[in-house]
């Protein structure tokens, strides 16, 4: 499937697939669920895996009797937004956000749902100069969006309706200004419900930062080697190294000793991120700010994702990981390859670490070598990687 974006704004370059396919790749292996020494935690896991399957279940007849359609909330949405014949009418909306690749906006009459207008596509649909997309490049939108509104699909399957914040993308006649002209055009736009959530004072933010743009390091280099070796290698855990460098988890580590309630929420979302993983080969944005929140709903802890699916997958750290067994330069020379393994460490030990504590163990078993391990200290990363805004 063709990719829309990447082929309206960043066409491949046939170096850099070249180059990809000459480097060596390792192979993820799935982690099996451990057995805490004198804790039986068998019953315990199967028990949160049964509440999963139950509340999936019941999302399918819901599905079924079209109860909940959120499509259909969404659609009525979308026809009572200001129009211009015919065309919605961006001037009458507010703009709220500015992420990395889109503009996000409200209707402030109605605030249930927010809009986000990708400007690079807009920019090109705009300088076509046409009401409608040409046949061709309106046939590369609606695969675009169909690939999108798949992967959503995917992650709502996997983490349930109810622990995620519903998106549509859709090809819609919208009216913009561009150059101070207003223009009447077909562009690409993604329909996303809003909450109140990120205002909760309680909530807790599950994510991660990027520990090898810290000046820390230095300092504390064998207790970096010693966390990597326990959730990136085969060494022993111990949530002191994790912490040192996550101190924004430690109330989330805490809170897991004290709530056993909050404890089973987290497992929970563990699990369904595992299955997820494993049948999608995918992962989640788990670093920046407030992508996953756990928070309380009538006295009871839950969670919810906001805009969470990468364009990283299983591949693109096996690629990175059997670069590592090669020669860590071949990291040092591929910038793109050395953020994403960047980005994917932090994800993972986070995964990982929390796995560990909680007593569900690895989530992503990446299984390092001594001498991987040795060259992931000499990738020298950027001091400074660009992280998308949040665009909720």
């Amino acid at each position: 499937m063709e990719n829309f974006e990447a082929k309206f704004m960043q066409p491949k370059n046939p170096e850099e697939e070249k180059k990809a396919a000459e480097i060596p790749q390792a192979e993820i292996v799935s982690s099996q669920l451990p057995q805490e020494e004198g804790v039986d935690n068998t019953k315990q896991i199967e028990d949160i895996q049964r509440k999963i399957d139950d509340q999936n279940k019941i999302e399918e007849i819901k599905e079924r009797l079209g109860i909940e359609n959120r499509d259909t909330q969404i659609q009525s949405f979308i026809s009572k937004l200001p129009n211009k014949e015919g065309f919605i009418d961006f001037s009458q909306l507010q703009r709220v956000g500015h992420g990395g690749t889109h503009d996000v906006f409200i209707y402030p009459q109605n605030p249930t749902f927010v809009i986000k207008l990708n400007r690079g596509v807009l920019e090109k649909a705009s300088s076509i100069g046409q009401t409608k997309l040409p046949p061709e490049i309106r046939k590369m939108a609606d695969k675009y969006v169909d690939v999108e509104n798949g992967k959503n699909e995917q992650l709502y399957k996997h983490f349930g309706q109810e622990h995620c914040l519903r998106e549509k993308v859709m090809v819609q006649k919208i009216s913009v200004e561009q150059n101070n002209i207003s223009q009447n055009i077909e562009g690409i736009i993604s329909i996303q419900e809003a909450s109140n959530i990120f205002k909760d004072p309680n909530k807790k933010d599950f994510s991660a930062g990027y520990i090898e743009q810290e000046s820390s390091i230095e300092k504390n280099r064998k207790v970096y080697d010693k966390m990597n070796k326990a959730l990136l290698g085969d060494g022993e855990f111990d949530e002191k190294d994790f912490l040192k460098f996550n101190e924004k988890l430690k109330p989330i580590f805490e809170l897991v000793d004290k709530d056993k309630e909050f404890a089973d929420c987290v497992r929970e979302f563990l699990l369904r991120f595992k299955k997820y993983f494993e049948e999608s080969g995918k992962f989640i944005d788990l670093v920046g700010q407030e992508n996953v929140l756990f928070y309380q709903q009538n006295g009871k802890w839950t969670f919810k994702l906001g805009s969470v699916i990468k364009g990283e997958n299983k591949q693109v750290i096996e690629e990175a990981i059997g670069a590592l067994e090669e020669n860590s330069e071949i990291l040092n020379q591929d910038e793109k390859m050395r953020n994403q393994l960047m980005n994917q460490l932090a994800l993972i030990r986070l995964l990982n670490a929390t796995g560990l504590k909680v007593g569900i163990g690895k989530i992503v078993d990446v299984g390092l070598t001594e001498k991987q391990l040795e060259n992931l200290d000499k990738v020298k990363f950027k001091k400074e990687v660009k992280t998308e805004r949040k665009e909720l």
